[in-house]
């Protein structure tokens, strides 16, 4: 019974809670990981989130608490600006939107359908683009629980999707049209041959996908150039 025991005890299920804090051109990442056996009970599962509930808030106020107390010492901080606006993203800000895609349970597609819409190319975007889609996703990830239960479901949560057959919005348009003259791609062929309308009579969840298949396009192509 003893070696029963011990190979249970060996399986184990654990889940990790994080938050990014950005501090200049600086991030603080502050986790705390919940590991419980794979046979806990209901009870166990509870006492366990909870004390991580705890641990978890108390990090993150007294990282909040320091920051408010560095920034109170040193007067009113000066503007926030990225050094070399033009020059392609540091693999720090791509580090960094690769855990904030994970922070919000983002899959590839969801995340380049966001990009399209900001007017981002993933794999062109400058240290300034990058800084501004890093700022936007870090408050859809503030948006969403700070935690989440031990035993919540793995499967990625998907942006909020608007009503089928609703019109393109503006941005998803000009999106589109931004994308088409970069990858040179004709937006009006595009739409006629994958959905047999004209570009202003796509719908919204047409037009997401349009913005899905040129940022892949142009991804490919520049595999290819280079």
């Amino acid at each position: 019974m003893a070696t029963t025991r011990k190979a249970s005890e060996d399986r184990s299920v654990a889940r990790t809670y994080r938050a990014a804090v950005r501090i200049g051109e600086d991030y603080i990442t502050i986790e705390e990981t919940v590991t419980l056996p794979v046979d806990a009970t209901d009870e166990d599962v509870t006492k366990a989130v909870d004390l991580g509930m705890r641990i978890y808030q108390a990090q993150r106020e007294a990282v909040e608490a320091q920051i408010s107390a560095i920034r109170e010492a040193g007067g009113a901080p000066a503007p926030f600006t990225v050094r070399d606006p033009d020059s392609p993203a540091s693999d720090k800000q791509r580090n960094y939107i690769a855990a904030l895609q994970e922070d919000l349970a983002w899959s590839a597609e969801q995340l380049s359908a966001y990009a399209g819409e900001q007017e981002v190319d993933l794999v062109t975007m400058t240290k300034g683009q990058a800084s501004t889609f890093i700022d936007g996703l870090k408050k859809l990830a503030e948006e969403r629980p700070a935690y989440r239960g031990a035993a919540a479901s793995s499967q990625p949560a998907p942006r909020p999707a608007a009503p089928s057959g609703q019109p393109a919005d503006e941005r998803q348009l000009q999106a589109l049209e931004k994308l088409a003259r970069t990858h040179s791609i004709s937006l009006e062929d595009a739409a006629q041959d994958r959905y047999g309308v004209a570009s202003a009579q796509l719908t919204y969840d047409q037009a997401a996908t349009l913005l899905r298949e040129f940022q892949k396009n142009g991804q490919q192509r520049r595999v290819v150039a280079s």
